[in-house]
């Protein structure tokens, strides 16, 4: 064998490690984009803060398929890993449940949904809890999934938690 095999060998032991973890990396970037709906906010009607501050009211938006949805979290401002009371309110459209997906627009903060019950006709209650950010402020989408498909979003409402 020659040395200039020999080498070549090495290199490529060397490099595999290397490959293997940006593969992987690839394709995690891949499946926690699926995952995650309205990562890209793609077919989504995005509430940005300077629209409605959930930390200030309840925030209203008119749903592209026709009605309107009424966001409430309490208590205000918004603390992490505490119990965050949540109501919606929606007409044009009455599921038999309702999922609230919590995602990290900055950062991705792991798989968190809330499932909200039906209360009544158009509306909903549940509560769900943000996880706590290293940074001084963190920005969150919340989706509304109804019963939890996220094909059928319309809205999300993005909100910003600080430190």
């Amino acid at each position: 064998m020659s040395t200039r095999t020999t080498n070549t060998g090495r290199r490529l032991t060397r490099l595999m490690p290397w490959l293997a973890g940006l593969a992987a990396l690839g394709a995690l970037w891949v499946w926690a984009d699926r995952l995650v709906p309205g990562g890209d906010a793609a077919g989504l009607l995005v509430v940005s803060p300077e629209d409605c501050d959930l930390n200030r009211r309840a925030c209203t938006a008119d749903l592209p398929s026709g009605g309107q949805a009424l966001l409430d979290l309490e208590p205000r401002p918004m603390p992490t890993l505490e119990p965050l009371a949540v109501t919606l309110q929606l007409t044009g459209q009455d599921p038999e449940w309702v999922e609230l997906d919590l995602t990290g627009v900055e950062m991705y903060m792991g798989f968190n949904r809330a499932r909200l019950e039906r209360v009544a006709p158009g509306s909903y209650r549940g509560e769900a809890m943000l996880p706590v950010c290293a940074s001084e402020s963190m920005t969150w989408a919340a989706t509304l999934l109804p019963e939890g498909a996220a094909e059928q979003g319309q809205v999300q409402f993005r909100f910003v938690t600080r430190r």
